[in-house]
């Protein structure tokens, strides 16, 4: 298969993209079957075109966020859905949302629904959004769905964004601190014990444990880190197996402090997208199972089959979550107050952004106490170290005297 740039004529203009096709007549058969009006196809060649669209292909969140502001603008101003994707397709920056968006408007021009268009696309349109849009096309209030949309991925990236910032300073920290420690162990200690290895003194302790560990990592520290890279990816193997990825996402929850964040985190995510979904008009059994689709965590996952399981047999959403011990009273109370109202979508946004505030604090409180830890542990390693190798050089000058 070779990929074919096209340009056809669409509602009188001139509009751009590119497929694959096995030459350049069966790339124009495949466009005439569609009803398009074939004005050029041309052959992409070149390494660089190749690397070109393989690194523009992908369309990630905040282009579909962009994507969606801009659709929900276009709407809301009075403009029908085929002008509004043209109108996107001339302005949204980036070669790969541009081609999305291009498709999308092939596939409403031939008849099909937005969700329908959507749903071709699961790499950049998951269940989530696909079924938001049904809804919101079913119901007349398709502008309406797209804003909670935006909300949505606002406060997605938003808070992605916060876990990622938050860890770069500990992880950094950490890793030049176990640079440092490399360095000091292959690189500043053999220079010492040849100094003292010529001087035929006897050391403390201290300095010939750490001159032989030295010497141990120079001579197997390869094999000691193939061995390493051995033991990860065999754990890293087991963890994508669906029992070991149960194992991992359960040893999780147990850890301290990383449990709570980890599980609130989990729940935070679970109850925005079950609100987001309830509040644009799909029903709650069908919301649940998207939910329970999208979660990450098998813990998690199974949590929400068992409330699935008990709307199925008619005992509503808060009595199974009071059942349930994997879930805080917090959320069982809320939503409890959301039936009472007729309003448990609202209720499960507001749970989420609680669980948002929580992981923030949980997330300060963990890097506080990681950061001052971090700098104890390699400082003393490396005071250590120091103070050894120093004692060795006071010990020699005492012999001498």
């Amino acid at each position: 298969m070779a990929r074919f740039g096209y340009r056809i004529r669409l509602s009188g203009q001139i509009v751009q993209g590119e497929l694959e096709a096995d030459s350049r007549d069966h790339a124009e058969g495949i466009l005439r079957e569609q009803g398009f009006d074939v004005v050029e196809t041309t052959l992409k060649q070149g390494l660089f075109a190749q690397l070109k669209f393989a690194g523009s292909a992908r369309v990630g969140r905040a282009d579909v966020l962009e994507f969606t502001t801009q659709l929900a603008t276009l709407l809301d101003a009075g403009l029908p859905i085929d002008r509004a994707l043209k109108v996107l397709h001339r302005t949204l920056a980036g070669e790969a949302i541009s081609d999305l968006t291009l498709s999308l408007l092939i596939d409403i021009e031939k008849g099909e629904t937005l969700a329908t268009a959507f749903g071709r696309h699961p790499e950049a349109f998951p269940n989530l959004y696909v079924n938001m849009v049904k809804a919101g096309e079913e119901g007349g209030i398709l502008p309406l769905t797209l804003r909670r949309l935006i909300e949505y991925y606002e406060r997605s990236i938003e808070f992605r964004n916060f876990l990622i910032s938050s860890s770069i300073y500990p992880f950094t920290l950490l890793c030049f601190g176990v640079i440092a420690l490399v360095v000091l162990a292959v690189a500043v200690i053999p220079k010492f014990a040849a100094v003292f290895e010529d001087m035929g003194r006897s050391l403390p302790a201290s300095a010939a444990f750490l001159i032989g560990l030295s010497g141990f990592l120079r001579l197997h520290g390869l094999e000691l880190l193939a061995a390493l890279v051995v033991a990860v990816l065999s754990v890293w193997g087991y963890i994508r197996t669906e029992a070991g990825r149960h194992w991992w996402h359960r040893a999780q929850l147990r850890l301290p402090m990383v449990g709570e964040l980890v599980l609130k985190a989990n729940l935070s995510r679970a109850c925005r997208t079950l609100g987001t979904l309830v509040l644009a008009g799909v029903p709650i059994l069908k919301s649940l199972h998207i939910v329970a689709q999208l979660s990450e965590n098998t813990m998690v996952n199974r949590a929400l089959g068992r409330l699935e399981r008990g709307i199925r047999e008619g005992e509503g959403l808060a009595a199974p979550i009071r059942a349930d011990a994997f879930f805080p009273p917090l959320l069982s109370n809320l939503v409890t107050v959301g039936e009472e109202t007729g309003d448990v979508g609202t209720m499960l946004v507001k749970v989420a952004e609680q669980y948002d505030a929580d992981v923030r604090k949980i997330a300060k409180r963990f890097i506080a106490l990681f950061e001052p830890l971090t700098i104890i542990v390699m400082g003393g390693l490396i005071g250590a170290i120091v103070l050894s190798m120093l004692s060795a050089i006071f010990s020699i000058n005492d012999m001498a005297v």
